[in-house]
């Protein structure tokens, strides 16, 4: 009789292709832990193509960075907050981003990380794999996060660091460059490669990069046009420069001041330029034109959405994730709000409240778009321009020592706090009581990713104080409850007790002689007889 064939034998009689359909559906973390499943699993995952084919399924989520700074009299680190496709904000710290990092760019799942060290960092958010790279300047005391940025060459198949390096010469915008230093990843030095003119600074601080299509944008400034500005375009793989002009658009509104604030973005996988207008009679409710370049060679632009907001403003430098805008208040809120047609009014009645990031400053906070990605770094760790990380940084240095020992703190107040409601609970079970607590169970402390981040922080902290209020009600129930337990016991005391007593006496005494039973008599009896 043949054997049935086991688990393990039926997975190879699936043909590759049809596994490979399966797995490129399954999100990251599946994916990492279907490695060690089998060989064949292991070298499908690990394929450079199927890492693409991955990538290409991938949806586009809003990744929050918040840099490090004061407020409040306090001490925040740089922590960064991930979106799902419900849009629940991420409750864990992203392992590799440390609380001294800036974030420069994001791309294809990897971030390329800015401090204060003599390195760059380029990680992948999923995986937890990280690089660091040497600085192309060791000692530059005007260089800063927004002059890098980090982009894909579908065409070369290659990853490249952009830096722009500060030049003497002064742009009638305020700072410039003339340089732009590159890198490819597995290489082993930068390059120079330089501009035909100076280009401004300034707005590329202030207006930020976005990399579509392999190549690099950003913004100049351009007094020929209406805009002030124009965009700039950086080919990855031919590494050239070229200037687009901006459409000529009439902002003049008697009700509207000229643009003030522009921004550089990708919506739909293409360029697009946001100009925000402030009301006259308002400075807070504001106008928001967005263009979008349909094609980078013959130049054209169309109108995207023009879009009114009552005192809010975007985020940079990605603000529109498919139909939602994701917009701040200045009180630390942080909303999406459907985009509802090409020109509308943000209606507040319909803005969903992502989170709360008070009392850090919206001046330090970033928006990116972001995907979770299979990319490995390890072909570009043998190159000469990869460094070895400090023994002593990030979170062992001891500025951060107070930071996280507020944080253990939250966390073990969360433990003790279930472990409390657990008790209540088996005693209400053992006195016959019914009380609601209903505090979640704590993170597991053996999880590599157990760290809270700060919003989880307030939440846990907000959610710990509303435990501790509604126990009171609990509290009484179970006083009542025992209360009754013991009085019900003392009535059934002295009965017990009489009972206790009579089977002491009944011992003291000896067993008593059990009573015979007389049996009937055998023998004539006369009076039985009748004549």
């Amino acid at each position: 009789m043949a054997m049935k064939p086991t688990k393990k034998k039926r997975l190879t009689w699936l043909p590759q292709d049809i596994i490979e359909l399966i797995l490129v559906r399954l999100p990251v973390s599946n994916l990492l832990r279907c490695r060690v499943v089998c060989k064949q699993w292991d070298g499908i995952i690990r394929d450079p193509q199927f890492t693409m084919a991955h990538l290409r399924r991938a949806r586009h989520r809003p990744l929050l960075f918040f840099q490090r700074g004061r407020a409040s009299g306090k001490s925040f680190p740089s922590e960064a907050v991930l979106f799902d496709e419900a849009w629940s904000p991420s409750t864990r710290d992203v392992p590799v981003i440390d609380p001294d990092d800036f974030l420069c760019a994001s791309c294809n799942g990897l971030v390329c990380l800015y401090s204060s060290n003599s390195t760059i960092k380029i990680a992948n958010l999923a995986t937890g794999e990280s690089m660091h790279l040497a600085k192309p300047v060791k000692y530059a005391p005007q260089d800063q996060s927004s002059f890098y940025s980090f982009g894909f060459s579908p065409a070369t198949n290659e990853y490249k660091i952009v830096h722009f390096l500060p030049g003497q010469k002064l742009h009638p915008a305020g700072a410039s460059f003339s340089v732009i230093q590159v890198y490819t990843l597995g290489d082993d030095k930068w390059r120079d490669i330089r501009t035909l003119e100076v280009v401004s600074l300034y707005c590329v601080k202030q207006s930020g990069v976005v990399n579509v299509d392999g190549a690099m944008y950003w913004l100049t400034h351009d007094e020929e046009s209406n805009w002030r500005r124009a965009v700039i375009s950086f080919d990855l793989r031919d590494e050239c420069l070229e200037l687009i002009r901006l459409p000529e658009v009439d902002f003049a509104d008697p009700a509207f001041a000229n643009p003030f604030c522009y921004w550089i973005t990708e919506i739909d996988s293409k360029v697009s330029v946001a100009a925000v207008q402030a009301r006259r009679d308002s400075l807070l409710a504001r106008k928001l034109h967005i263009w979008t370049l349909d094609n980078k060679v013959e130049k054209s632009w169309t109108q995207k959405y023009s879009i009114e907001l009552p005192a809010l403003s975007v985020l940079g430098p990605h603000f529109i994730y498919g139909d939602k805008i994701i917009m701040h208040s200045r009180n630390g809120g942080i909303y999406c709000h459907e985009l509802t047609s090409q020109r509308f009014t943000i209606d507040a009645t319909k803005l969903v409240k992502l989170l709360d990031f008070s009392p850090r400053s919206y001046e330090n906070t970033q928006s990116y778009m972001c995907v979770k990605s299979l990319v490995r770094l390890d072909a570009y760790k043998k190159a000469g321009m990869v460094r070895t990380r400090k023994r002593k940084e990030g979170w062992k240095l001891k500025k951060w020592e107070a930071w996280e020992h507020d944080r253990s703190k939250i966390e073990e107040l969360w433990r003790s706090g279930h472990r409390i409601q657990q008790r209540m609970h088996e005693m209400a079970h053992v006195i016959g009581a019914a009380i609601s607590l209903n505090l979640p169970a704590p993170p597991d402390q053996n999880s590599p990713h157990r760290r809270l981040n700060w919003v989880e922080q307030r939440r846990v902290t907000d959610m710990l104080e509303s435990h501790v209020d509604s126990l009171d009600a609990p509290w009484k129930v179970l006083v009542q409850a025992a209360d009754a337990f013991s009085s019900e016991s003392k009535k059934m005391t002295p009965a017990a007790d009489q009972a206790k007593q009579r089977n002491e006496e009944e011992s003291e005494a000896g067993p008593s002689r059990p009573k015979r039973k007389r049996k009937p008599s055998s023998r004539f009896d006369s009076s039985t007889w009748t004549t």
